[in-house]
């Protein structure tokens, strides 16, 4: 597997986690989180192979879905800010890692086991909270990201989605950085903290974000690269 990819995933854990721990109130401290954290997306693009448009349309559609999902709906909610300065970057950097993941040879080799083992452990997560925590909207997205998976020409990259995204989850849930409502507003149905299914989310901007980038902006380079085209179409899930 390729030593710069394994770098940047240990940097971005160690990062990531760095930046929860240190979340703080105060626009002082929330400046600094967000410089820092667009500092090391910055830093992680460049080391990659994923462009910078797709980042950045990740950063844009992801803090949209922020305003609605949270401050609109209210879904979940911060426990320091309104909607934390480094979440928009961080959405860029998820974004980032999640492409890549579908970039790396080893990994594709053996794609199809990867996808089979988070459909299985992503299954049983969602039932035991089903019945432990009556997560009746986990369950429920868990089914939604299971058909996009399953119907994805790219399972790899949602794969990998979905399992930084629950590990995320449960990290920032379990320091207390957010928190989701118990019952969902509007529909009343029971929720876990976090729900099960939460990768949806982060799957439906991956999609958003190559559906946006590969047809409506155009490329940096007069030829998108192999690599870059061999990320994104596959991305597009299946009609039927």
């Amino acid at each position: 597997m390729d030593r710069r990819f394994l770098v940047s995933i240990a940097a971005a854990a160690a990062f990531m986690a760095f930046v929860l721990l240190a979340d703080r109130d105060g626009l002082g401290a929330q400046l600094a989180l967000g410089g820092a954290t667009g500092a090391f997306v910055w830093w992680l693009a460049r080391r990659s192979g994923v462009e910078g448009r797709q980042i950045v349309c990740a950063i844009l559609v992801a803090t949209a879905g922020e305003i609605v999902l949270s401050l609109g709906w209210g879904l979940y909610s911060y426990r320091h800010a309104l909607i934390p300065l480094y979440v928009p970057p961080g959405h860029g950097l998820f974004y980032a890692l999640a492409a890549e993941s579908a970039r790396q040879e080893t990994l594709r080799r053996y794609g199809s086991a990867i996808t089979g083992s988070v459909i299985a452990v992503g299954t049983l997560i969602a039932a035991a909270s089903l019945v432990l925590l009556s997560d009746v909207w986990g369950f429920l997205w868990w089914l939604g990201a299971l058909a996009l998976i399953s119907r994805s020409r790219n399972q790899l990259m949602l794969s990998t989605c979905f399992v930084y995204t629950i590990l995320l989850e449960w990290a920032g849930t379990a320091i207390g950085n957010w928190q989701w409502a118990a019952d969902v507003p509007l529909l009343g149905l029971p929720s876990a903290n976090p729900p099960a299914g939460v990768g949806i989310l982060y799957i439906l901007l991956d999609l958003i974000v190559v559906a946006v980038t590969s047809r409506l902006i155009p490329s940096s380079s007069p030829h998108v690269s192999a690599d870059t085209a061999r990320i994104a179409a596959p991305c597009t899930p299946t009609a039927g």
